[in-house]
């Protein structure tokens, strides 16, 4: 299992995502890294989250090949539900819950994302009693933002809540969210705050900060520790530079 994170705003989309493998023997886990994190320059970000068999979705975009010139960041997600629903088929295999964030701008720079998954709706439904194929859809509100999280979403869950909760009581926070840099930071602090409680989300903790041009700001966090702001605005300045 792991930690999926997307923000997303008009402007830009933030995705982060750990590196942590969880490996099921007979008697005892183990865990070791793993890529679980993707970006496509022109196209977008995939995230992936849950069971790791059989899911190898980097190389089998890469084999289409997926590029710029042919595919926009909807033609991606469609292969990635059919990946799903048609490589993996978790439904027959057994594996588990398995699904992936879909996150990055069409051509007339509006942003998206897609939530393409094998499982339950989080909340839960008192209905559902089975797991389903699932391909939601998500555009943030005109001039607002929006939140998305997967895999240890419990985790994740308290962790936006309590943030927007100060916010609403208009408490002072660490975060300005109308700003990239604190949505970097807040993106990276949520996949570490789980980490803190599970050795199923770990570090390297990666995190994309996708413009509405579809050039990503990569950030590699290899440490349970904060990313200083400086950093990320560093990076930043120099991205503009070289045309982020």
């Amino acid at each position: 299992m792991t930690v999926v994170f997307t923000a997303m705003t008009p402007s830009f989309i933030v995705v982060s995502a750990d590196s942590a493998v969880t490996l099921e023997f007979e008697n005892h886990r183990e865990y070791e890294r793993g890529r679980k994190s993707y970006f496509y320059e022109g196209i977008g970000c995939i995230a992936t989250w849950g069971a790791r068999d059989h899911n190898r979705i980097g190389p089998f975009l890469d084999s289409k090949p997926v590029s710029a010139e042919s595919h926009s960041i909807g033609d991606v997600a469609v292969l990635v539900d059919e990946y799903l629903k048609t490589e993996i088929r978790p439904d027959e295999s057994g594996v588990g819950e398995v699904g992936y964030h879909v996150a990055g701008f069409d051509k007339n720079r509006r942003p998206h994302l897609w939530t393409i998954f094998y499982g339950f709706d989080q909340p839960r439904p008192p209905e559902q009693k089975d797991a389903k194929y699932a391909f939601y859809h998500h555009e943030p509100p005109s001039g607002g933002l929006n939140f998305h999280y997967n895999g240890r979403n419990d985790l994740a869950d308290p962790v936006v809540r309590i943030l927007l909760h100060q916010i609403e009581r208009a408490k002072h926070t660490n975060f300005d969210l109308t700003k990239a840099v604190d949505l970097v930071r807040m993106a990276d602090f949520v996949v570490r705050f789980a980490a803190e409680i599970t050795p199923e989300v770990g570090p390297p903790f990666i995190t994309y900060l996708v413009t509405n041009n579809n050039i990503a700001l990569t950030i590699n966090n290899k440490t349970r520790c904060p990313i200083p702001s400086e950093r990320i605005i560093g990076a930043m300045e120099a991205a503009e530079k070289g045309g982020l």
